[in-house]
């Protein structure tokens, strides 16, 4: 089966999940990468090692010659490389899988989407979705089909990689996460007799892709705050190294992977629950619920789409 994917952003997480399809017997994959301002730190050649991928610009493209896809899979509507991938005649015939994250929020914007959207989403034959924030979003749109599970990772690369104390951030250091409400509600903590660390990696302390189990085998605890975080991947790495996770009711997988959640915003609400982390009453989920999230179990669900696109759901 020949499979294409069209997507945006350097990423390990999906390098992994690309490398297990590929292994696969009978799998043609090719990939297109657009590069993004997320994962530019990362060296593409070395993540994207063995695969057939094109890392491009904004906007551009790749010539296949005479090959084509039995199915492309791509990376929502704003990319111009990802439309173009969409709307190309060479594919017109071609079933269509359109991944995205966004979740369902009560706003005008995703309100209008449905209506906005039309024209380019009636290309795709199904929604692949990390979660049921998006799958609802999904739904709204007039997708029929949609699959949950579209965010997967190495899960062996994590098992068993817990400290014993510590809260950690890892991830971009941009204003939808909110670092200054997590020092605040660290500075709380701390103020009701907690005594573990708060260790942040973001920003200008970076971390690579293969150093990341090692950062999570440091901490017991992650901690998120985020204003908007559709499905942040880092809960799933925390889940799979079996670390307790406290993060704010914006994160789209916080409830689904085991986490304890607190209303955003609320720093003291946030503190508290970082004291139970502290005294063993926030537990870990455990790695098991990690477990179907691995790569191996992405790659079938992946296999179950291509095969039948828009009939079968696969969650």
């Amino acid at each position: 089966m020949k499979i294409l994917f069209v997507w945006t952003g350097v990423t390990s997480y999906m390098a992994d999940c690309w490398r297990e399809l590929a292994s696969r017997p009978g799998v043609d994959l090719k990939t297109v990468v657009e590069k993004h301002a997320s994962g530019a730190e990362f060296d593409a050649a070395k993540l994207f090692s063995g695969l057939d991928c094109t890392v491009v610009e904004p906007g551009g493209s790749r010539d296949f010659g005479g090959w084509k896809p039995d199915v492309i899979f791509a990376v929502g509507w704003r990319s111009r490389t990802v439309r173009a991938a969409v709307l190309s005649q060479n594919f017109r015939q071609v079933p269509k899988i359109c991944c995205f994250d966004m979740p369902w929020r009560t706003s005008l914007r995703c309100f209008a989407a449905r209506f906005v959207l039309r024209r380019y989403l009636r290309n795709f034959a199904a929604a692949f979705v990390p979660g049921e924030s998006a799958a609802r979003y999904a739904r709204w749109l007039g997708f029929r089909t949609v699959s949950k599970g579209l965010f997967s990772l190495d899960v062996s690369r994590f098992s068993g990689r817990r400290g014993d104390s510590g809260f950690l951030y890892i991830g971009r250091d941009a204003p939808e996460k909110r670092l200054d409400l997590l020092r605040a509600a660290h500075e709380r903590y701390r103020e009701l007799g907690g005594k573990w660390k708060l260790e942040i990696y973001g920003g200008g302390r970076f971390v690579q892709p293969c150093d990341v189990p090692a950062v999570y085998a440091e901490n017991a605890c992650l901690v998120l705050t985020s204003a908007f975080d559709p499905w942040p991947l880092v809960i799933l790495e925390a889940t799979a190294a079996g670390l307790a996770v406290v993060a704010s009711d914006r994160c789209g997988n916080a409830r689904e992977l085991g986490a304890r959640v607190f209303p955003f915003g609320d720093a003291e609400a946030a503190a508290r629950a970082m004291l139970d982390a502290e005294r063993g009453a926030v537990k870990p989920a455990g790695p098991e619920r990690a477990a179907r999230y691995d790569c191996a179990k992405w790659a079938d669900r992946v296999l179950r789409i291509a095969s039948a696109p828009g009939e079968e759901a696969a969650t």
